[in-house]
């Protein structure tokens, strides 16, 4: 999700409408596969063992991969030839996961676990493409030098490439949960926070938490943050009076988040909504602060290039800086 400003002055009943091919496809969403990118930190490993618990939770299939940037690759000798002998080194792989296997009662197949060399977050991509994940889990933080991943600005990209969701595990909630995991262990999902701009693509974030919802009987947090345009705030800057542009942009999104609820909330899901004024990335992620959220799930337009690079990205942001768990929720299917 990119932009999270006030609504433009369009009729609730047409923009809400023109939503609704969004949030009525027929295809049922499912995890079955989840994808953990490792680099054999600590991080990586408890993400991990985090997404074990929710292999259990979903009865999904779990695969793990390793990735080996190519220059830091060709700056080790023969590492060329190391990376050769694939059954080598899918065999280090499962050695280094051998404590994790015992603590949780997994087994890491080989045809589950993958090495590769290249750049991280294109193979990390290829393979979530070439094994249909349904979900990508990984830090936010990595290894430092030779044997670095670079998990933190690699995590950026898979978020703006993933053909599939991608879970940023983070904060309060992930740091308790991991602080207890075991075979027996579940992840408590009490509330989801779900930050909308009722545009096309936060509406797909928005499936995406109705879908979670109802798998983890939680209740829903609809947020949405009012922020003037830009081109506004420029108009009136002479008179710095912004108060009737607030409360004409206030009034809209009362109106739209009244509608979304009505049109796409199921009966007897529990929701509840807000409305905030302020900086999008710094409200949203003071409502992940929350006692009871314990996700967050917010969907990205994935621009990429120079038009990425002017607008932003709220949901990279958000992904980096919230204090609970980020779900991210790509708006449309990534080839």
């Amino acid at each position: 999700m990119t932009n999270y400003l006030a609504s433009s002055p369009e009729t609730v009943t047409t923009r809400i409408h023109a939503l609704s091919s969004v949030a009525s496809r027929a295809d049922a969403l499912q995890i079955r596969t989840i994808l953990v990118p490792m680099d054999f930190s600590r991080e990586s490993l408890r993400v991990l063992e985090y997404a074990i618990v929710l292999t259990r939770r979903f009865r999904a299939a779990m695969h793990v991969v390793h990735v080996r940037p190519s220059k830091e690759a060709s700056a080790i000798e023969r590492a060329d030839k190391l990376m050769l002998n694939y059954s080598d080194a899918i065999a280090f792989l499962q050695d280094r996961l051998a404590d994790v296997q015992r603590n949780h009662g997994v087994d890491f197949s080989p045809d589950h676990c993958h090495v590769s060399s290249g750049r991280p977050f294109e193979e990390i991509c290829k393979l979530a493409r070439e094994i249909d994940a349904d979900l990508i889990a990984l830090p936010t933080r990595g290894h430092s030098g030779l044997k670095r991943v670079v998990l933190g600005s690699t995590a950026e990209r898979v978020i703006r490439y993933a053909p599939c969701p991608v879970l940023i595990p983070r904060g309060k909630p992930y740091k308790a949960a991991v602080a207890n995991l075991s075979a027996r262990s579940d992840i408590k999902i009490r509330k989801i926070l779900v930050p909308v701009d009722f545009s096309e693509s936060s509406v797909a974030g928005l499936r995406y938490a109705i879908f979670l919802a109802a798998k983890c009987k939680a209740a829903l947090h609809l947020f949405h943050a009012v922020y003037p345009h830009i081109d506004l705030v420029a108009q009136d800057r002479m008179s710095a009076n912004l108060l009737p542009v607030l409360e004409a942009a206030q009034l809209t999104a009362r109106s739209d988040m009244k509608e979304l609820k009505r049109r796409y909330i199921p009966k007897g899901m529990v929701c509840e909504t807000e409305i905030r004024t302020g900086y999008p990335i710094d409200q949203i992620c003071a409502q992940s602060d929350g006692p009871e959220i314990d996700l967050a799930v917010i969907s990205t337009h994935g621009r990429t290039g120079f038009r990425h690079a002017l607008i932003g990205s709220v949901a990279e942001h958000v992904a980096r800086y919230a204090e609970c768990p980020v779900m991210v929720v790509p708006s449309k299917p990534r080839t």
